[in-house]
């Protein structure tokens, strides 16, 4: 066993070499390359003596210190022995200063198993500080180890209950399964101010406002026992609550918080007040603020933080590069939250809905749906509704850009009944319904859109780029129901640029030429399409581009085939449009999604075109097309 071992570490004979291969970490061990994941899984397969004779091996094996002292920690599973535990403990202590907070976790609690028993107050400590190591890395099983250590260690209420915490933290948003050790926290805790506090503060994925509520009273709470760093992440949640809800003064609450000035990787970047001020400046659309705080954050979390902190940070900077038209940007910060959560093992939602915006904006329609239903899928398996709801989104979204209509409302209801018990009162968080409008509107489904238009918070910002986003919305449903007014999109137009937004400014233009063509106005049309090219041009929007240059093709296309309408055998204008888009290769969802038809209005209308010309097929209808032109 020795041998293999010693032959996984790259040290005995017969290794061929590994290339280079992104998904794995790679370490140098003597002179070879090979990854660290095989030495473990080959000594993880072998019997109790032969594992502690092969980690034996791999601790002289080790070129690097601190996984030469795990493997020595590791040869001894049963002994205590105080010398090796606290060289255990150093090197804990150097794995979280370097980041590598799973590494860190797991030695914590193996220096806590080495420290002899007759020195209790030690041993909790260090299992106390493998939880919070443990959660931090979102090791959810290595959380419950140390938490079940501190449990048998006859800790005071307020220990078990931050080991209970960590547990809870350690699933991130995956939540299903620990709800019932809120409850039994609460029991531990009693009347302990700060225990109250720490878990009041920690049922942000409970009902909004019995967070809020929570929040409140841990902020309380934290303050009398003298806890800022508590108080802060309190005051933090409250902000974030009151923001969803709408409830309160969101700003004052964080800048309370930002004021105790504690360290933003006190409690973890994600959790710090700093880094909720950084996203509600992306929810107000201040993209240079956002990416001000955003670039020191990441500079932070670059020395003290953690992996899941960079990938937040990532994500973060890419959704303002987005916004602010930067689409390579945004592709290269999305491609790194990617990498960097395969490789360390987190939640693949949350990278995979970046990754499908910033490839919808910069990149392909395609990836962008690959990416939106593999996140999709792994949020939904994980608990995590937020980053599920997200994921549709984007792949409703994509769905309308693409033409497919009924994908697009499949999605939205997906997302609608999903989200409905849990609408935020402020749009800006999650601005998914307009996209829905806009889909329900294509589809023909008028009174479903104008239910959803009925949910926009009547003290929302008109002036602002949620309220333009919604203006655009609107002024899709009206022009169907006939009642168009053409002022608003170009209101919205003016907001989206004022707020710096080139992709939703060209979008609102985009809209603009869908309206204008429906009615016949091509020289409007063409204009409005052209204001659209330019900003996709500048933007590098590679999807959206092809888009509407499609539709300056097809506007051409149509303006050559008006001379020869006459010929069509008695086809009326909406057919001969109808035709001409069929004829040059659009589907039934297509054709429904540029006439601002429904698709069984196109089939109807298809079915007069077919009888009217005699064909029963595409093909033919190409070809008596092409006959009628002479």
């Amino acid at each position: 066993m020795a041998d293999r071992a010693a032959w996984a570490c790259g040290t005995g004979p017969g290794l061929l070499g590994y290339g280079s291969d992104p998904w794995c970490r790679w370490r140098t061990c003597r002179r070879y390359w090979v990854p660290r994941a095989l030495a473990d899984g080959v000594v993880g397969s072998a019997g109790q003596q032969e594992r502690t004779d092969a980690h034996q091996s791999l601790a002289y094996a080790e070129a690097d210190p601190v996984h030469a002292v795990r493997h020595r920690a590791l040869s001894r599973p049963e002994a205590t022995d105080q010398c090796l535990a606290e060289d255990t403990a150093e090197a804990a202590g150097r794995a979280r200063a370097d980041g590598e907070r799973a590494l860190s976790a797991e030695l914590f609690v193996l220096a806590a198993e080495l420290t002899p028993v007759n020195r209790p107050a030690l041993r909790l400590s260090r299992f106390l500080t493998a939880a919070r190591e443990a959660a931090a890395a979102g090791d959810s099983n290595l959380a419950r180890r140390a938490a079940n250590a501190v449990a048998a260690s006859r800790p005071t209420p307020a220990e078990h209950v931050a080991a209970l915490l960590a547990v809870v933290d350690s699933h991130s948003q995956a939540l299903a399964g620990v709800a019932g050790l809120f409850e039994r926290c609460r029991r531990l805790a009693s009347s302990d101010p700060q225990s109250l506090a720490a878990i009041r503060a920690n049922v942000s994925n409970s009902d909004p406002h019995e967070a809020l509520g929570a929040a409140r009273k841990a902020a309380e709470l934290a303050r009398s026992a003298g806890r800022p760093a508590l108080e802060a992440a309190s005051l933090t949640m409250r902000a974030r609550m009151e923001r969803v809800l709408n409830e309160g003064d969101s700003r004052a609450t964080l800048d309370r918080a930002l004021a105790l000035d504690v360290a933003a990787e006190a409690d973890g970047i994600a959790n710090s007040p700093q880094y909720l001020a950084a996203r509600h400046a992306i929810f107000d659309d201040r993209l240079a603020e956002a990416r001000s705080r955003l670039t020191v954050l990441l500079a932070v979390a670059e020395q003290h933080g953690q992996e899941e902190d960079l990938v937040d940070i990532w994500r973060s900077l890419a959704e303002v590069e987005v916004r602010s038209g930067a689409c390579a940007k945004a592709l290269a910060w999305a491609g790194k939250a990617l990498d960097a959560s395969v490789a360390a093992g987190l939640s693949l939602g949350p990278a995979c809905y970046t990754t499908a915006l910033a490839q919808s904006t910069g990149g392909s329609f395609a990836a962008a749906l690959r990416y939106a239903a593999y996140g999709e899928r792994a949020a939904r398996e994980e608990g995590d509704v937020l980053h599920r709801n997200r994921n549709l989104w984007m792949a409703g979204a994509v769905r309308l850009h693409t033409g497919d209509i009924n994908g697009a409302v499949t999605a939205f209801a997906l997302l609608d009944r999903t989200e409905d018990s849990r609408r935020p009162a402020d749009p800006s968080v999650f601005r998914w319904q307009p996209d829905a409008i806009e889909a329900l509107v294509a589809a023909g489904e008028l009174t479903s859109a104008q239910n959803m238009i009925l949910t926009f918070p009547a003290t929302a910002r008109q002036d602002s780029a949620t309220g333009a986003g919604w203006t655009r919305a609107r002024a899709l449903l009206l022009d169907r129901a006939g009642e168009t007014d053409r002022a608003v999109l170009h209101a919205a137009a003016e907001v989206f640029r004022r707020d710096g937004l080139p992709l939703e400014e060209a979008r609102t233009h985009l809209a603009r030429g869908r309206i204008q063509r429906a009615h016949r106005r091509q020289a409007a049309a063409r204009t409005a399409f052209q204001d659209a090219r330019d900003l996709y041009l500048l933007a590098r929007a590679q999807p959206m581009l092809a888009t509407v240059q499609e539709h300056l093709d097809r506007l051409d296309g149509q303006g050559r085939s008006r001379s020869r309408e006459e010929g069509r055998a008695g086809l009326t204008d909406s057919e001969a449009r109808l035709a001409d888009l069929v004829s040059r290769g659009a589907t039934n969802q297509q054709a429904a999604q540029q006439m601002y038809i429904s698709v069984k209005t196109v089939e109807s209308m298809l079915s007069r075109i077919y009888r009217k010309l005699r064909v029963r097929s595409r093909a033919q209808l190409l070809a008596a097309l092409l006959a009628h032109t002479g």
